[in-house]
């Protein structure tokens, strides 16, 4: 068993905001397809915070943008719902202009369960999240329905990042991760399925182990805060194989994460 999974996040499309430089968006949308060239990938997930909100109507054309380019990697794409997707667009109309069924869902991909968690059920103060406990009785259920490996993806992060440092989380820490992750990495521990979390909305890459499952903290896209003015254009390479977990960012922050 052998999955080749290409990871986007925080492309933040859309008109510059501080520190994100969402017009900087798609030229470092095609670096990323370019990347995803030499990879081959079987699939790519999106991670979530695809816009610089503005308006429903601009959101959603942009939304559609995303969508529509990540698909021309030839491959399967699949998305999860950040804080600034669900500002300006509800989760229908969201849902509608990605392709997705549900807020949350599975998917079955080589040998591997995709389990694509919405963590913005509900937002915090428009910015932090949290899961629902519809989502984790589902979530307990589609881990154990099947004896396949599982991937958790979603957008805000389930460990417990260090936040020293960070231009904004630092200050509001209680935003940065999910509101009740220990409840959510109780279910993921339970039955030693889960091979590995990945997430993103902190900016910076980063990855811890609790319990044995490795979480990863992929960087955003178009931040700009910890590169000197230039965007990261962060992305990752990830393959899931056997009992291994191999993890190789791009863009200007390099990485290489193996567990």
């Amino acid at each position: 068993m052998v999955l080749r999974i290409g990871v986007i996040a925080d492309i933040h499309c859309g008109p510059d905001l501080d520190t994100l430089l969402g017009s900087r968006a798609p030229i470092l949308v095609e670096a990323f397809l370019e990347a995803m060239s030499r990879f081959r990938p079987d699939c790519i997930v999106d991670l979530g915070d695809r816009l610089n909100s503005v308006a429903h109507s601009q959101d959603h054309v942009r939304t559609r943008w995303v969508r529509t380019r990540l698909r021309e990697a030839g491959v399967p794409v699949y998305h999860v719902f950040g804080n600034t997707d669900v500002r300006a667009l509800d989760k229908e109309a969201g849902m509608a202009a990605l392709g997705k069924a549900a807020p949350y869902e599975c998917v079955d991909a080589g040998g591997v369960r995709l389990m694509l968690l919405d963590t913005v059920d509900p937002a915090v103060e428009r910015v932090g999240g949290a899961v629902g406990q519809a989502q984790l009785a589902w979530l307990a259920g589609a881990i154990e329905d099947r004896e396949t490996p599982c991937v958790v993806c979603c957008h805000h992060p389930l460990d417990e990042p260090p936040l020293r440092g960070h231009r904004y989380f630092e200050r509001h820490p209680d935003l940065a991760t999910v509101r009740n992750r220990a409840e959510v990495r109780a279910a993921l521990e339970r039955t030693g399925r889960v091979r590995a979390v990945l997430a993103a909305h902190l900016h910076r890459t980063g990855a811890a182990q609790i319990a044995g499952i490795p979480y990863v903290t992929v960087g955003g896209l178009v931040e700009s805060a910890y590169t000197g003015s230039e965007p990261c254009g962060a992305f990752a390479l990830v393959t899931v194989a056997h009992e291994r977990l191999n993890v190789e960012v791009g863009g200007l922050e390099p990485a290489h994460l193996s567990f």
